[in-house]
């Protein structure tokens, strides 16, 4: 069965298992005070579980445009191959007739008894011993200001970034909440680059690999490379105890540069 991903992101049903709301609250809204992607893709992810009755293994969005705070947005599902073990199924939010992500997943699977991780958790300080990230938005609200969200170990102008971070109500390690989480790879970019940065996400994918329950998890953000003002990266998220949770991968376009790195 699905977890319990819409005790993050609060879906509202409407005419059938199809169809969703989702109010867009600053608690789901990223620094500029629209709809974060992550959360975007969360709630793509926890409609999908729902209308499928199956758990996200995968999932992947393209943003299109914005839904500022205090708006609703709908999702659409669509169960494009339902087989007998995997359901692949598309997503379309909307606001105000603007598209605002597109979403395509693949849901369900079986036990076979061969399930193994190979990825190795990152020896990096504990939580306890992390400064907390300060505030990313002006209003000091916003998914990313909810979170606790520690420094593990940031060099400017190296590839690896490490990040422990711990959502409310034991959801960190819920697949909304690894789904949301995954959205950080451009802010570890901006160490990677050493400069602060304005910018809108185009594309994110995050697979699920394993869901263990963990108060924190360690994200591990790998700066790929920026090409005409367009960042890639990668992210890996792993329990406290060890296991890889999730891996994800990012593109960006970069408006401009801010001034120098602030966080």
């Amino acid at each position: 069965m699905p977890d319990s991903s819409t005790n993050l992101i609060k879906l509202t049903p409407a005419e059938d298992r199809l169809h969703w709301s989702l109010k867009v609250t600053s608690d789901v809204a990223g620094a500029t005070g629209t709809l974060h992607g992550g959360c975007g893709l969360a709630a793509s992810a926890a409609a999908m579980e729902a209308a499928c009755d199956r758990p996200i293994v995968y999932i992947s969005g393209q943003y299109l445009s914005r839904a500022p705070v205090g708006s609703d947005v709908t999702i659409e599902v669509e169960e494009l191959a339902v087989g007998n073990r995997v359901t692949q199924a598309a997503a379309s939010v909307t606001c105000g007739g603007a598209v605002v992500l597109r979403a395509s997943a693949a849901l369900g699977g079986h036990d076979l008894q061969i399930d193994r991780g190979w990825r190795q958790i990152p020896t990096v300080p504990s939580p306890e011993d992390c400064p907390r990230r300060q505030a990313t938005s002006e209003t000091g609200h916003s998914f990313t200001d909810y979170s606790d969200i520690r420094l593990a170990g940031q060099m400017p102008g190296e590839a690896a970034v490490y990040y422990w971070a711990r959502l409310e109500r034991g959801l960190t390690s819920s697949t909304a909440g690894l789904i949301a989480l995954a959205d950080l790879i451009p802010s570890g970019m901006r160490v990677s680059l050493g400069k602060a940065f304005r910018g809108s996400s185009l594309d994110h994918a995050v697979r699920i690999t394993s869901l263990e329950e963990s108060d924190w998890v360690l994200i591990r953000i790998e700066a790929d490379a920026i090409r005409n003002s367009v960042g890639h990266g990668r992210a890996e998220i792993y329990s406290q105890s060890g296991s890889l949770l999730a891996t994800g991968s990012q593109s960006f376009a970069i408006s401009a540069i801010t001034g120098p790195l602030d966080r």
